[in-house]
């Protein structure tokens, strides 16, 4: 009996995968079109048919909220038509495209796979074909949630961070085992959301006017005072440890809360995990109403923040929006 091959969607939104190497200049060039990736991938069309969208071709760091709703809407508008989708995008900013997706598109019966690669695809050691062509297969498999695959690993897209430049090990999830890992074949985790029927929840928006700040020794107070002049809308604080800052910012979170302005606060720590029961010291920051980012990276907690101020102007529900695990994001307790 012959299988009838897999629709999958790729989106092209940009990054180093799409572009060639002048082989005259040795520089990065665009490339004419997507349809040149196809003349990368013959033997795939065979067990897969795909089908190409451009949204864009921009380098990562040129990407904002603007184009994560506009590829979270061209995922909704073809949502029914394919079996999985792909995303190809620059890796400087894919852990925050990944986030972003996460929250916009919820209740997923299928997946959304993000991957790119260090190198153009023409270069002969190119990690984009192989990434492209692990991608395509994660987009076939028993999986429904956002993911980024770049390399062997399949990562839960709203826990993975870009942890070096380097083709093996590009993103790590330092808090979650990968969903799945290519190897001679595939193994997946029992803990990844698998395939059922479900109704996709499309919660798509963001509001970007959020401060984020990464907590030095001796940062002068005048600095935070100047931050709340922008007027945000929300504040993430990467802070030290465990959650802990110094007292002299608890006078200015005092008039951030009085603002109602809300504070997220996230680890500098790789591995870290915010626990605001732990020393007296920051008993006093629950009382100030500071929301805990728990396990959630910086990016994810970032992101998170300018997902739920578009979602709710109420302080009570944008809190528990925050505080609530809603796609594996955090482990809770």
């Amino acid at each position: 009996m012959h299988m009838a091959r897999q629709k999958i969607a790729v989106l092209y939104v940009g990054g180093s995968i799409g572009m060639i190497r002048n082989q005259k200049t040795g520089r990065m060039e665009n490339l004419e079109s997507l349809a040149e990736i196809h003349r990368f991938l013959p033997e795939l069309q065979r067990e897969v048919a795909l089908q190409f969208f451009t949204l864009s071709n921009l380098g990562s760091s040129e990407i904002t909220h603007v184009h994560w709703i506009e590829i979270a809407e061209m995922i909704k508008k073809h949502y029914d038509a394919f079996e999985g989708f792909v995303v190809i995008h620059g890796t400087n900013t894919m852990s925050y495209t990944a986030a972003a997706l996460s929250f916009a598109l919820q209740n997923l019966s299928k997946p959304i796979v993000l991957t790119g690669a260090l190198m153009p695809i023409n270069d002969m050691a190119s990690d984009g074909r192989t990434n492209l062509v692990l991608a395509i297969r994660a987009a076939q498999l028993d999986i429904a949630e956002v993911c980024i695959v770049l390399g062997p690993n399949i990562l839960r897209g709203s826990r993975a961070m870009k942890v070096e430049q380097s083709i093996l090990n590009t993103f790590e999830s330092p808090h979650l085992a990968p969903l799945g890992l290519f190897s001679t074949d595939v193994t997946l985790d029992p803990k990844r959301f698998v395939r059922r029927k479900r109704t996709l929840a499309a919660h798509i928006g963001f509001d970007p006017n959020v401060l984020s700040l990464t907590l030095h020794p001796g940062i002068p107070l005048e600095q935070f005072d100047a931050l709340l002049a922008a007027k945000p809308h929300g504040i993430v604080l990467q802070t030290y440890g465990q959650g802990m800052l110094p007292e002299q910012l608890h006078s200015w979170l005092r008039s951030v809360t009085k603002k109602e302005i809300p504070v997220l606060i996230t680890s500098q720590m790789h591995k870290g995990r915010i626990d605001l029961q732990l020393y007296r010291k920051q008993i006093i920051l629950e009382e100030l109403g500071i929301i805990s980012g728990q396990d959630m990276t910086y990016e994810c907690g970032v992101v998170k923040m300018m997902w739920a101020l578009a979602q709710t102007k109420k302080a009570n529900r944008l809190h528990e929006l925050l505080e609530k695990n809603l796609v594996g994001e955090l482990t809770g307790e």
